[in-house]
């Protein structure tokens, strides 16, 4: 059996771009076969027999084919800045033993794990999300836009804004270990507040000024990312600008991130993955709109269409509040 040809490599990229976001999950094997117009005579010249040895050269073409749908997903997330419209899923086969794939669209993945219909209606306008994202060019504007999402899901959450603010763009922080004060606390207790530590979090934010509406975003320098390696190793020393703002002590627990419009190379998201640096890219903010944006975004009566101005109104609350 032979490799996997580019041919293929290229068929079965442009089969799953155009898999529709509300397909019904079909097998691997099905989606090939269609992807790849084999007839009946080429699937049993492909395609390996139940129960095929690992080893098997039909199994091994086939794992080639899971390798390049898999590959086509990454290219389109990592050099594209795109939500895949399409998902392979991995289940065990419940015979075999083995591990079987499919194919599904993204909607249909989404209502197979009990998704809000409200957030699968808003993740099919994503590519509106994405054109808007792509087009943000104001490093105050996307630090706004980080502090909104933070506070879904920190109590305080503020972009910085500062002259001098050492690199950090957006501070946020989140209760961990909460005990009620009147166990471990000996002052007089007027209130039953939690007291325990918090994990901070440090955000570092880097709007690529040359973006298009709806482009690919440019890769960010390495040198960017070496200096905000060192600005995110300063907030632990004395000359942190927010030790007083924030509170962060020498060993409080902190999460770094870095929040950008531009794209990283392999190289940069190594390093920010080894370092513990949270990554939030193009994608990952089109989604984190999607989850935390207030319904005059996404609003149910236009049939969930994005709504560009009102987007930016709640991006503009973080800056006023």
């Amino acid at each position: 059996m032979s490799a996997l040809t580019a041919a293929h490599k290229g068929q079965l990229a442009a089969a799953l771009d155009a898999v529709a976001i509300d397909a019904s999950e079909i097998s691997l094997t099905s989606f090939a076969t269609s992807a790849l117009n084999f007839d009946a005579t080429k699937q049993a010249e492909y395609f390996p027999d139940f129960g095929a040895a690992a080893n098997d050269g039909k199994v091994i073409w086939l794992d080639q084919v899971t390798s390049a749908i898999i590959a086509h997903r990454k290219k389109t997330i990592e050099e594209e800045a795109k939500v895949p419209r399409a998902v392979i899923i991995k289940r065990a086969d419940a015979v075999g033993g083995r591990q079987a794939y499919s194919i599904v669209g993204l909607a249909q993945y989404l209502a197979s794990i009990n998704s809000k219909p409200e957030f699968v209606a808003r993740v099919r306008r994503l590519e509106n999300v994405r054109s808007y994202l792509t087009g943000i060019a104001d490093g105050h504007k996307l630090e706004a836009l980080a502090a909104s999402i933070l506070r879904a899901f920190c109590p305080i959450s503020i972009p910085t804004q500062r002259t001098a603010d050492q690199g950090v763009d957006c501070l946020a922080y989140q209760d961990i270990l909460e005990i009620e004060r009147w166990c471990c606390d000996s002052h007089i207790v007027w209130n039953s507040h939690a007291f325990g530590e918090r994990v901070h979090v440090v955000a570092s934010c880097k709007a690529n000024e040359g973006n298009t509406p709806g482009g690919i975003p440019a890769t960010i320098s390495p040198a960017q990312i070496r200096e905000l390696i060192g600005a995110w190793m300063i907030q632990r020393s004395d000359s942190s600008a927010w030790k007083k703002l924030t509170n962060v002590k020498l060993l409080s627990p902190l999460q770094l991130l870095l929040v950008t419009t531009y794209r990283l190379s392999d190289p940069s998201i190594r390093l920010c993955r080894e370092l513990g640096v949270v990554v939030w890219g193009v994608t990952e903010l089109m989604y984190l709109v999607a989850r935390t944006a207030p319904e005059s975004v996404f609003p149910p009566s236009a049939g969930y269409l994005f709504d560009e101005a009102a987007c930016g109104a709640w991006i503009a609350s973080a800056e006023s509040a």
